[in-house]
């Protein structure tokens, strides 16, 4: 048997006399049986590499005290996690909320004195701002020049901005 062999076969011995034990410290620290196997099955590939350094007498203690260590790592990460999960919601809570509402309020604003618009620039705005038509179509659709609508759009924003200042003030 040459060293090779040799050394697989006293890995695969002291995996064998070791990996229950690990899992079942990994297990009652983590409380999630698949989180533990595959921390035990990091720390065994972990000490695969190392295994030429690592003395038989020692090897117990080492290995259980990478998966004690891995398994805190594990727990500080997810706690970590948790509290990052939880704030990113708190914050899409309040600025959505804030943002939503100041939203809504506005377009409510926008669309009273959309409504009080003469035609054909109560037509143009809603083709252009709320059918998300372009100028050209919306000309099209009118039968009148890109130009007009460019000019009846600028009416319409001029009087938005007038009637919206008047309102919050």
């Amino acid at each position: 048997m040459n060293t090779k062999d040799n050394d697989r076969e006293q890995f695969r011995r002291m995996f064998m006399s070791h990996y229950a034990r690990l899992v079942r410290l990994a297990v009652q620290l983590t409380g999630d049986r698949d989180e533990a196997r595959d921390i035990v099955a990091d720390v065994m590939e972990r000490a695969w590499r190392r295994f030429d350094s690592l003395k038989a007498e020692e090897q117990g203690a080492w290995l259980g005290l990478c998966v004690r260590n891995a398994c805190l790592n594990r727990l500080k990460h997810l706690k970590v996690e948790s509290s990052h999960t939880e704030q990113l919601a708190e914050a899409v809570r309040t600025l959505g909320e804030a943002d939503w509402s100041e939203h809504e309020r506005l377009l409510g604003k926008v669309e009273a004195v959309a409504s009080t618009l003469e035609e054909p620039t109560r037509s143009i705005i809603r083709m252009c701002y709320y059918e998300h038509n372009t100028h050209r179509q919306a000309a099209e659709r009118l039968g009148i020049s890109h130009e007009t609508v460019k000019k009846h759009i600028r009416k319409a924003l001029n009087i938005l901005r007038e009637r919206i200042k008047q309102k919050e003030d």
